[in-house]
């Protein structure tokens, strides 16, 4: 079959974050992606990716802004993920390939929750890992014609649910936002679109008349409609 063009749509990282409803908008960076008609977009990454998949509200909202693309999603997240770190079971197949199985044209990274465990003397090696993450995706073609158009996501805030039995989220959250302000230095360094939402989604706990998580780092359904607002 004759490969079609069809005319991008520009959206710039703001403006991915920027379907509010009820949310703040989140902090983004430039490049822009373009979004074009019929792209396949994966999911990778951590949890935050994975349980996407029973709330599916930034599809949804993408969907509906732009309803004549006709986007195809494939969650490919998997709890507990780290750039450098993904452990499957035997003969389950590198990212790479099932990437490849779904042909992403677009791929959205989250990461650097687990990673941020090591703390500020895990920055540089995060920093590497990340760099090295984004060259090796650079040089694919998953789609069998091009380059997949990346957009990194910041891990969430850490949500004080004041619970005795759980953690207020104030160690957390000191080493989020370090992770979060490294993998926009990296992102703009190698100009790869990154989008902030530890940011907007710490402001939201404030707000919210209800908790958002589960347990102070899963997001509940109202939760991750915030998020993909």
């Amino acid at each position: 079959m004759k490969s079609m063009r069809y005319p991008a749509t520009r959206v710039s990282c703001l403006a991915l974050a920027a379907f509010a409803l009820l949310a703040p908008a989140a902090r983004a960076a430039e490049p822009a992606v373009e979004l074009q008609q019929g792209d396949k977009i994966a999911y990778i990454g951590n949890t935050l990716a994975d349980r996407m998949q029973h709330a599916g509200w930034l599809e949804t909202l993408l969907q509906s802004r732009f309803p004549e693309k006709q986007f195809v999603f494939r969650n490919l997240g998997y709890a507990a993920d780290e750039i450098a770190e993904r452990p499957r079971e035997q003969n389950f197949g590198d990212p790479d390939k099932h990437l490849t199985h779904v042909k992403a044209d677009v791929v959205f990274a989250f990461f650097g929750y687990n990673e941020s465990h090591n703390g500020e003397a895990g920055l540089n090696g995060f920093r590497q890992q990340l760099a090295a993450n984004i060259d090796h995706m650079r040089g694919q073609k998953y789609n069998g014609a091009s380059a997949p158009r990346l957009v990194y996501f910041s891990p969430i805030a850490h949500e004080n649910l004041k619970k005795h039995y759980l953690p207020t989220g104030e160690e957390s959250n000191a080493r989020l936002a370090l992770y979060t302000q490294a993998m926009k230095e990296v992102c703009a360094e190698k100009g790869v679109a990154f989008v902030d939402v530890f940011t907007p989604m710490a402001e939201a706990y404030a707000k919210a008349a209800e908790p958002l998580t589960l347990n102070g780092i899963h997001l509940t359904d109202s939760g991750n409609r915030v998020l993909a607002e």
